[in-house]
């Protein structure tokens, strides 16, 4: 059985218990020897012990003094050390207070930033990408061949740097947590089905095979136009990260309730065989302007170069009062989930269903 070592005080205290029963058993030999007056070899032998006992005495009350000087060192330092941690810490509290701060100015500084440049640039954008969209149409006339391909060249990259300026916007009003939303009806099937007709031919050009489920679920109360983008951003994402003649599933259903507690949501489900998304990536999928992937995997051609497609999603879904998760394995594929309550089970300030 192993034995505690003893501290300080208590070596003290076994040590002041030590010197008292040597000062007793030498009380009662000079007690003795007072009463005899004479030496005797008995007698002798008592002085000696006495004498001993009297070296220990000597040697013990050292020992004692150099212990608790020992100790009050001990203690003074340990003061001075919790008196200088405490002066460190309350210096670092101050100092990451102040880099909070800092850290919150400089945010809100970017955000309006970011806020007045895409209002300002989005003006002149819309009329230029009006002209544009007339040129093309020959609303101005037949145009020049030589034109024709350089128009629409500028036209589509005129396109792309608006959407860009548009996600933007969305970005700056979701951190700002000032999304607005026009609900009603919607029908979350016929909004997935159009946005699939939409990017067919982007999946096309890459001969992506694209499959739908659409099953009949009840209306939501959302507003349309974001869940329209949301399933853009989601399907365009699995375009971009899905090698040519790859598999690409879209399903919309209605959350079964025996899987998500409480039930009332309507489910939509995005499915690619990609590259997919490494363990450690995956609690930052949804930052923005995020890139996981190296430059060979996507492509400015496509929407969301920027890569804001995803921060954008889960921000609409997060107004909606919804929940967006992700399942990924690298090498295999990637899918991504979507929860949106009905209009019956509305959930607003609630916990988020359990999978």
């Amino acid at each position: 059985m192993t034995t505690r070592p003893m501290t300080e005080a208590e070596r003290i205290i076994e040590l002041e218990d030590e010197l008292a029963a040597a000062r007793r058993t030498i009380d009662v030999l000079i007690a003795r020897l007072e009463r005899t007056g004479t030496a005797p070899p008995a007698q002798s032998e008592l002085f000696d012990a006495a004498v001993r006992l009297g070296n220990v005495l000597e040697e013990r009350t050292r020992e004692v003094e150099d212990a608790r000087a020992e100790f009050r060192a001990l203690r003074a330092n340990l003061d001075q050390i919790v008196r200088q941690r405490t002066r460190a810490l309350a210096e670092s509290e101050i100092q990451l207070r102040t880099m909070n701060g800092e850290l919150v100015r400089q945010g809100k500084i970017k955000a309006e930033f970011i806020s007045i440049a895409a209002h300002e640039l989005r003006t002149p954008l819309t009329s230029i990408v009006g002209y544009l969209d007339l040129f093309q149409e020959g609303r101005f006339g037949e145009l020049p061949p030589l034109i024709g391909r350089p128009l629409s060249s500028v036209r589509r990259n005129a396109h792309r740097l608006k959407r860009l300026v548009d996600d933007m916007l969305d970005v700056s009003r979701i951190e700002q947590g000032r999304m607005p939303l026009r609900r009603e009806p919607v029908n979350l099937g016929e909004v997935v089905t159009d946005v699939v007709t939409e990017l067919e031919p982007m999946a096309r050009a890459r001969e992506l095979h694209v499959a739908t489920r659409i099953g009949e679920v009840e209306s939501i109360d959302a507003d349309r136009d974001k869940l329209h983008q949301i399933a853009v951003n989601l399907v365009t994402n699995a375009i971009r990260y899905t090698p040519e003649q790859g598999d690409i599933t879209i399903e919309v259903d209605e959350a079964p309730s025996e899987r998500y507690a409480g039930g009332g949501w309507a489910r939509l489900r995005v499915r690619d065989n990609g590259v997919g998304i490494a363990e450690e990536d995956r609690p930052r999928i949804f930052d923005p302007f995020l890139h996981l992937h190296p430059a060979k995997h996507h492509t400015s051609a496509l929407p969301d170069s920027a890569g804001l497609g995803l921060f954008i999603a889960k921000g609409l879904v997060d107004a909606h009062g919804g929940l967006i998760t992700v399942d990924s394995q690298p090498g295999e594929g990637t899918e991504f989930t979507v929860l949106l309550p009905f209009k019956s089970h509305q959930r607003r300030d609630t916990e988020p269903p359990e999978r």
